[in-house]
């Protein structure tokens, strides 16, 4: 019954920094590329074009 517990609070542990890190990234993503520089993230052309079509995508109407 412990074990459960304790391995059922690892994972919500897990799941919350993964949805941390990635509003983070999203956030930071979301920023000017001079910013972005600025601060030291790293330019990953693949990761920000992935990004934007991704919300080119939620910013579609449905018709």
């Amino acid at each position: 019954m412990m074990f459960g517990i304790l391995r059922f609070a690892r994972y919500v542990r897990r799941v919350q920094e993964n949805h941390k890190r990635a509003l983070m990234e999203r956030t930071f993503l979301d920023l000017p590329i001079e910013l972005q520089k600025d601060i030291g993230w790293p330019a990953d052309n693949a990761s920000r074009k992935a990004a934007r079509l991704q919300r080119e995508i939620n910013a579609r109407p449905v018709l």
